[in-house]
């Protein structure tokens, strides 16, 4: 039975166990995490096996180990278990930002594991395994992003634990990566902030807050997020979240600038904007933007998950062996429509 480690049992971590148990894959499940109250929450949650409290024994044995600490606390978690790998395991972690997190797995890692970064588009701004939910990756992008080392059965065994999930595998160059999240993600929480921090401390905040509906909650609601989460995304990708923030800055301005124009504001200009504003989102809604053909399954030449299985865990017994194993996969989730 394969085995799957999942470092942080929080609401992603316990999240990513409840989708892997409602998958067709035949895996173990084994949680940790420093925090004993969300051991016990994952614990509860009905989504891991065996939940431990010691990274190394959670780490000894795993075939997968999966990353899903706050950013920051990753190279450390890395460096505690880089002892208790296996020969050929497959390392990856679900944090926002890569760039950092790909430098870190080159440094400590050990060279006998493959480590495939991932980053699935998906969460909410309500923290702990208590809120995790099972569903929270269906339908959504996987980015996956290779470490230059990785093996192809590596790569293979990734895209097939996000398409299992629901999940739809992107392939991305990691400067891609950090920069284009920094804008779909990373920007929206920025400005979220901004806009609590900028009407709260206000002296009328009071006479405000009351008046404050719909509209002010769905802009607001991402400042709800872990603030540990997003203090590591900032520390770990700040360029290219400040050159979005410069950007929406310049945007901000300009409409400033139409308001401020002298002899009023055009109404015309302003009713265009607003327009074209809602007919690109209204594009957006309905999937139609630049190509991503990107999100697909294994390419032709990176084996299927039973061809992966196979070189991992038993391909060391011989290539007869291996074969006679990969035909008794009749459940390859890899292969299903």
């Amino acid at each position: 039975m394969t085995t799957i480690t999942i470092v942080g049992t929080g609401l992603m971590g316990t999240s990513l166990a409840l989708a892997i148990k409602n998958s067709n894959l035949e895996v173990d499940v084994v949680g940790t995490d420093y925090d004993s109250s969300a051991r016990s929450g994952a614990q509860k949650s009905g989504g891991f096996n065996k939940v431990e409290s010691q990274l190394s024994n959670a780490i000894r044995g795993a075939d997968v180990v999966v990353f899903a600490t706050p950013v920051m606390a990753m190279k450390e978690m890395m460096e505690a278990a880089s002892e208790d790998f296996e020969q050929g395991c497959v390392v990856t972690d679900i944090g926002s930002s890569k760039k950092a997190v790909l430098e870190w797995a080159e440094e400590v890692l050990p060279e006998h594991v493959s480590f495939v970064g991932g980053h699935p588009m998906a969460g909410r701004e309500k923290s702990g395994p208590q809120n995790a939910d099972p569903t929270m990756f269906k339908g959504k992008p996987y980015c996956i992003i290779p470490s230059v080392t990785a093996q192809k059965s590596a790569v293979s065994s990734i895209t097939t634990l996000a398409e299992s999930i629901g999940a739809k595998p992107f392939f991305i160059g990691v400067e891609e990566h950090d920069s284009f999240v920094a804008a779909a993600s990373h920007l929206p929480f920025m400005m979220s902030v901004a806009l609590m921090n900028c009407t709260s401390s206000s002296a009328n905040w009071e006479d405000i807050g009351p008046l404050a509906s719909t509209g002010f909650g769905d802009l607001s609601r991402l400042a709800s997020g872990d603030p540990i989460m997003h203090r590591d995304i900032c520390m770990t990708n700040a360029e290219p979240i400040a050159a979005w923030i410069d950007t929406y800055i310049r945007e901000l301005y300009d409409l400033r600038n139409m308001l401020t124009k002298e002899g009023g504001p055009d109404p015309d200009v302003i009713q265009n904007m607003f327009t074209e504003a809602m007919n690109s989102r209204s594009r957006w809604q309905a999937g139609i933007f630049s190509t991503i053909d990107r999100i697909h399954g294994p390419s032709p030449d990176i084996p299927t998950f039973a061809e992966s299985m196979g070189e991992m865990f038993v391909g060391r017994r011989g290539i007869d062996a291996q074969k006679k194993i990969l035909q008794g996969l009749k459940n390859d989730p890899a292969k299903k429509d």
